[in-house]
């Protein structure tokens, strides 16, 4: 993944539409500069980190000036942009949404399973989420070239604008009492996957319109969120209409 280091490359980079994946800023910088880069990460739905010196002169040998920039290996869509044009184009999308993923192979996975079984776009957040990098890309096989992948800031902001559209929110939770076989699945929807450790955030499953688990019969009460997640989208093309 190419690296753009220095004030003026960074920020140029910023303006001019290039796609980047994250923004490395030194934890001492602060004025004017570092509030323009604030801003134009955020207008952009790009991950901002702050690091100490020490660590961008490890990643960075040249005169990085307390700043440098992860070129993207994919192109990211504005949610907002993405559902108009899906309307469009398929009638009723489906939509994975992924809060809190940090593995960069259960997001690979993800990604190939969601391919497979249809889905139209992922969306994932700008912070806690791990990065679409050469790991990601080849643990997906290649289907995370394939799929509309948004970044958003605020996710249960992005979840009530898909509300508003008029999608069906089904988020998973093993201690859900519905299933997707219990439920009239219809599209558009969007399913909801949360984090490997703590799952989705109360904010946000309480925006879903429902909560699903995955039938079990075993005595072991949770999956890798990669093959729950294929498991529910397999659900989700067997039992929607």
């Amino acid at each position: 993944m190419e690296k753009i280091f220095g004030r003026n490359p960074v920020l140029e980079a910023l303006l001019s539409g290039t796609t980047i994946e994250k923004v490395f800023i030194q934890d001492s910088v602060h004025g004017p500069f570092e509030k323009e880069i604030r801003k134009r990460c955020r207008e952009r739905n790009i991950p901002l980190a702050r690091l100490p010196k020490i660590k961008i002169d490890r990643e960075v040998k040249g005169n990085h000036q307390g700043i440098y920039a992860i070129g993207a290996l994919i192109h990211y869509v504005a949610l907002e942009d993405l559902v108009p044009q899906l309307f469009e184009t398929v009638g009723a999308p489906s939509l994975l949404i992924l809060e809190g993923i940090t593995d960069v192979r259960n997001l690979g996975s993800i990604a190939r399973s969601a391919e497979v079984f249809g889905i139209d776009g992922l969306v994932i957040g700008t912070k806690r989420s791990a990065p679409i990098n050469d790991i990601a890309m080849k643990t997906s096989c290649g289907a995370l070239q394939h799929l509309a992948v948004c970044r958003v800031e605020r996710m249960q902001q992005a979840l009530h604008y898909l509300r508003s559209t008029g999608f069906t929110l089904y988020a998973s939770s093993p201690s859900a009492t519905e299933t997707f076989g219990s439920l009239a699945v219809q599209k558009p929807l969007a399913l909801m996957m949360g984090s490997e450790d703590r799952g989705l955030t109360r904010e946000s499953s309480a925006l879903a319109h429902h909560l699903v688990r995955i039938p079990q019969v075993g005595r072991m009460d949770s999956l890798n969120v990669s093959v729950a997640t294929g498991i529910l989208l397999h659900e989700i093309v067997k039992y929607s209409t």
